[in-house]
Order: C-alpha cells, then structure tokens, then sequence
C-alpha cells in the first residue's frame, strides 16, 4: 500500500504509472511521446474517476493522436505567425505545422529521457528531461539558443504537482514560452448532465484575436468569454487566449464542477502563467482544453512589435521554475 510506481511496455513506448494506493488515485506517462501524462485518475464523489482525455489505444500508437492527455508545449506554446519571426537581429524560419503558421514547439512529439522515477514515504514521483541539441538537433538552427526543459510529476493523495524547470545551457540569450494543452472530461461520469456543470476560470480580459492570432489588443471579456461566476461546458464554442487572471495568493485555480456528482477538479498554475486557451472540441461536447500558457499565442513577434506579451528571455546557465498542478475536491 502507499506510494508506488509500476512499468508496463506498450506500442509507443514504456509506459510510468504513479500511485497513490491508499487515496486510490494514478498518474500515467508516456515518455517516449513528449512525457505526456495520458491517464489522471483522482478520487472524487467517492470514485476514482479519468480526469484526463486520450483516445482509445494512445499508448500503443500515440503519434498524431491529437486531442489526447497533456501535450507540453515549448519553447513556444500555440501559433507563429507565418512560421517566421526575428531575435537580436537574426531572422527565424520554423515547419509551418497549422495552415501558414508554426505551432506548439518542439517537445510534444518526441521522446524524452527519463532523469529519475521514485516512491517515496511522501509521493511517487517522475522526472523527465528534453535538450533540443540532443533530443531534436534539427531544430537547433530553427531557434536562437540551445534549451533544457525538464518535467517532475508529483502524486500524493489527490493532488498531482507538474514542475517544470528551464534552462539555457549556451552563451547566448534563450526566448520561450512554456504552455501545457490537457485535455479533460466534464462531467465526470460518461452520460452526466452537461447542463448540471460549471467551468469557473479566473480572466477578466481577452487579446483580439484575427484567424487565431492577436493583434495586440487586450479588451475586458464580454459575457460570452466570462467565466469568473461559471458556465455550463453545454453548447460552449470558443477557441481564445484570455488573460489578467486573478490569483489567490501564489496560485491561480480554475474550477471544473459536476453539479450532479457534488465534486469538482482544479487546475491550479502559478504567477507565471498569465494566460489561458480555452477551447472545447466540437466533436466531444463533454470535453475541454483549458491551456496555461507563460505568453500569449505569437509573443515572439507581438513583444518586437512594442507589446507585453509575455515573451521570457533567459540569459546564460539561467533557470525558470513553473507550477501547474491538478486535484480535486467532494
């Protein structure tokens, strides 16, 4: 009983489960697929219940299944414009992944090393590690500096904790952006009343935005983009970055509540985050992306442009630590 980890070899790759066995809860990961965690179990309204979506089979065959667990996004999370962009003089191309723009980094489709995995009197623990110069050498010239970005997964009780350092190992300034892109299930329970649920998100304005990309504009939320009193995920059709989001001391919590279970899960990010992509797939009417992001979709264009958007420069053997974590409560 208590904290343990277990292995088991799929399609894709090995696959690390922590467990918390006494709260009946599970993290599940699958390194060799951008360190997706794919399987989230926690105990809520007497169950332990999926709180993360993946399709069918995703640890057998995870490549191009969009759509599934939590991709992590760096060193830019969401769109670049034209796949182009300039830094300190030099000029940028990337792959154009969506339409004529780049998108989400190059981290989320790769294989991961695995630094070191544990259980603990405390938790059960995983940490992952990605250097582009090692793991994805053909980007290195797609970007200005070499970057580390390494991923613990923490479980205890019903909280998972995701901590994720980033570090710039060269002799010249690091740009990023850092963004997870989770997918997760409201209601809880396959069937539920999608009327009888709440999505509560702390953001009082939003960036304009033109096929996808802002413009630079920051506006207060209009009742349809409005989430700080919460919304049914029924009917809910969005796909926008918000942003001025209110903390309550060092944490930010956005609220997913099942009226008719009496319970709800929490996505809680620290003061680095100040945006959210909020988007519920058209096809799952019982799912929703909600994206903590570091800087808001094009910041490396948008900042060179005179805008806060949030773009962070890392100077030589810098490191930047980020909290995200994910529990629930009832």
């Amino acid at each position: 009983m208590g904290f343990r980890i277990s292995f088991e070899d799929r399609g894709g790759g090995r696959v690390y489960s922590l467990h918390d066995d006494d709260a009946g809860s599970s993290a599940s990961v699958l390194p060799g697929y951008g360190f997706n965690l794919f399987d989230l179990r926690l105990p809520v309204a007497g169950e332990a219940r999926p709180m993360v979506v993946a399709g069918p089979g995703f640890a057998d065959a995870p490549r191009g299944a969009g759509g599934s667990g939590v991709p992590i996004l760096f060193p830019f999370p969401n769109r670049i414009r034209g796949g182009a962009f300039a830094f300190q003089g030099k000029s940028f191309e990337l792959a154009r992944t969506k339409g004529p723009n780049a998108i989400h980094g190059f981290v989320a489709d790769r294989p991961w090393e695995v630094v070191e995995h544990r259980a603990t009197t405390d938790e059960a623990f995983l940490i992952g590690r990605f250097q582009l110069s090692k793991q994805a050498p053909e980007v290195c010239d797609h970007w200005p500096a070499d970057a580390v970005i390494q991923v613990r997964y923490g479980l205890s009780g019903r909280r998972l904790t995701m901590t994720t350092t980033i570090s710039n190992p060269t002799a010249v300034d690091l740009p990023y952006g850092f963004g997870i892109h989770p997918y997760f299930r409201l209601p809880f329970a396959p069937g539920g009343d999608l009327g009888r649920t709440r999505i509560v998100i702390p953001a009082s304005k939003t960036w304009t935005l033109k096929d996808f990309l802002p413009t630079g504009e920051i506006v207060p939320v209009d009742d349809r983009l409005d989430f700080r009193r919460g919304k049914p995920i029924e009917g809910l059709k969005l796909d926008d970055v918000l942003t001025d989001l209110e903390h309550d001391g060092a944490e930010g919590v956005c609220r997913l509540i099942d009226l008719e279970k009496g319970g709800e899960f929490q996505l809680g990010f620290d003061r680095s985050f100040r945006e959210l992509v909020v988007f519920p797939p058209p096809a799952k009417p019982d799912v929703i992306a909600i994206e903590p992001y570091t800087q808001t979709t094009d910041a490396i264009n948008l900042q060179a442009k005179g805008f806060d958007a949030g773009l962070r420069v890392l100077g030589h053997g810098r490191s930047d630590v980020l909290t995200l974590s994910m529990q629930t409560r009832g």
